[in-house]
């Protein structure tokens, strides 16, 4: 097996995006399997973590506003887990967001998948509480995004500051 931090992330553009099935079928099953398998036709970017040139790991991502990343599924084949695959597309993920601008990441996860939300926890992620109106830690709305998250009944939705608001301009004549 594969020591943690070995093989190479690449982007998956346009039909090398195939090569991601089997590590979606082996990772999810039911309604989360159809809609990742939708999804990665769909969203802007996958990332893929390869081993031995097999595509071992994926990373849906998405840019929801320009100040907003989504990490739609982050998955990895069954006999490449425990070995820092997931760790490693999740902290690419987040690279490449800060490198994009975003200022705030988000992801969803099973509430009783206790590995994925202990990952996104490790990298700073918190837990979203469905009543907030926004994220606390700065304003902007989890509220009015999580149509575009598909967040489903028994999800956490998980969040992180990248980087601070930009300060607020001055009102118009200088106070």
């Amino acid at each position: 097996m594969a020591e943690p931090g070995s093989g190479s992330l690449i982007d998956l553009v346009g039909p090398d995006r195939e090569r991601a099935i089997p590590v979606l079928i082996d990772s999810f099953a039911g309604v989360y399997r159809w809609h990742a398998k939708r999804t990665l036709r769909t969203v802007s970017l996958v990332r893929a973590a390869l081993v031995g040139g097999e595509v071992v790991g994926v990373a849906l991502l998405e840019r929801l506003n320009p100040a907003v990343g989504y990490v739609y599924y982050l998955a990895v084949r069954a006999t490449s887990r425990r070995h820092g695959v997931g760790a490693r597309l999740l902290d690419d993920a987040i690279a490449g967001f800060v490198g994009a601008g975003v200022r705030i990441a988000y992801a969803a996860a099973e509430g009783d998948n206790a590995a994925s939300i202990a990952l996104f926890r490790s990298r700073g992620f918190r837990t979203v509480e469905r009543k907030e109106q926004g994220y606390l830690e700065g304003g902007l709305g989890a509220w009015g995004l999580r149509s575009r998250m598909w967040i489903v009944s028994g999800e956490v939705l998980l969040g992180r500051r990248l980087a601070p608001e930009p300060p607020a301009a001055p009102p118009p004549g200088g106070r």
